[in-house]
């Protein structure tokens, strides 16, 4: 009888919920398959509702054991310190070594403090990554309302999730029958940039009239005690600030000795794996995929996931791999905290109630149909 061949899943990221729901398929192909990852799954989509208050932690999170056990595969709670591509082994903060023929990095972002001097270390400074301090700030706000506090929030960021952050914090503290001091920082002239201008001055006029300062051609240089420090020498109050800038992939991409990008990750090719190692795939926001540039968002995760397990099932077979091409225009909403969304697609863009619905009933398709596939052997 041959060997079985291992396929080490790192990180319960997007791409990797799927290649786990349907796990048995590259069993029946002769393969193990371990997925490896310290926590549970985090869902993006609905973090900031849940940092408003719309959300408990529960209804944000899968549990990854659930999911690739009821699925024929093993689960192992536990972080990939160093990864040897050469020898095909990893060492575990357990101190276990563990051997791989196929290996798949689904490893996600962080925030890089460091971009900011006197962030890092300050522990009223919370990054967006990872998605479970959202729940701790939440928390933690919670707790300082309900003693009669009102904090001065600072948001660091105009993004999408930024402007999304910021539109929550204002909700949780209307929830919490509390007074929001808000301001969001903006380098930019608009924000969310890359959206339509009507998108842009529509979200601009929404936050503004909640009495959300925002501040645009603003860049934070320095954080203070309390405080944050901008380009032009301006002091802005901030007892408590969301970094929502400056992500970068996981460290643990620059340990494997294969070519990296220093800040979007693995190096890969249309078919998901390294281009200098075809035994070692990624997905999502740690892989640097060759000739684009894709934004660090969910939504590539979810493509590429069927893709990562299709080309790994080809590859323990030997047929030939496909090509994954990333999608020019995708859907985008942003929870605005206040029971409406704002969508955009391409050049197109539209706000209200409606918006939210049909971001909570994709979200909730999403999240529904792996919990159900970690309660049967089918997705």
């Amino acid at each position: 009888m041959s060997r079985k061949r291992t396929v080490v899943l790192v990180g319960a990221g997007h791409a990797h919920l799927y290649v786990a729901a349907n796990a048995r398929e590259l069993c029946e192909r002769g393969a193990r398959v371990v997925l490896v990852d310290p926590d549970e799954f985090w869902y993006s989509g609905l973090a900031t509702g849940m940092l408003g208050g719309m959300y408990t932690s529960e209804d944000d999170r899968i549990d990854p054991r659930a999911l690739i056990t009821a699925n024929g595969g093993e689960f192992l709670r536990d972080r990939v310190e160093s990864i040897n591509s050469g020898r095909r082994s990893m060492h575990l903060t357990s101190g276990r070594e563990m051997a791989y023929d196929y290996l798949s990095l689904n490893v996600g972002s962080r925030v890089n403090n460091d971009l900011i001097p006197g962030m890092a270390g300050d522990s009223d400074v919370w990054p967006i990554k990872p998605i479970s301090n959202l729940w701790r700030l939440r928390q933690t706000l919670e707790v300082r309302y309900a003693g009669g506090e009102s904090p001065h929030l600072a948001v660091v960021g105009g993004g999408p999730t930024g402007s999304e952050i910021a539109a929550n914090l204002h909700a949780l503290a209307r929830r919490c029958g509390a007074q929001p001091r808000i301001t969001l920082l903006n380098s930019g002239e608009r924000l969310v940039g890359q959206a339509p201008a009507g998108a842009s001055r529509t979200l601009f006029r929404k936050l503004t009239k909640r009495g959300i300062k925002i501040e645009t051609h603003t860049r934070v240089t320095r954080r203070e005690p309390g405080t944050l420090v901008a380009n032009d020498g301006r002091r802005i109050e901030a007892d408590l600030v969301v970094l929502a800038i400056g992500l970068e992939a996981n460290p643990l991409v620059h340990k494997l000795g294969l070519p990296t990008d220093p800040c979007d990750g693995l190096r890969i090719n249309t078919y998901l794996h390294s281009i200098a190692d075809a035994r070692v795939f990624a997905a999502g926001d740690c892989a640097h995929m060759e000739g684009f540039h894709l934004p660090k968002l969910g939504v590539f995760g979810v493509k590429q996931a069927r893709f990562i397990h299709g080309n790994i099932l080809a590859s323990l077979t030997g047929e030939a791999l496909k090509n994954y091409e990333p999608q020019t225009r995708y859907l985008a909403i942003l929870n605005l905290g206040d029971g409406t969304a704002l969508s955009t697609w391409g050049p197109l863009w539209w706000n209200g109630h409606t918006s939210m619905w049909l971001k909570d009933w994709i979200d909730q398709r999403f999240l529904d149909g792996y919990r159900r596939a970690s309660a049967a052997n089918i997705h």
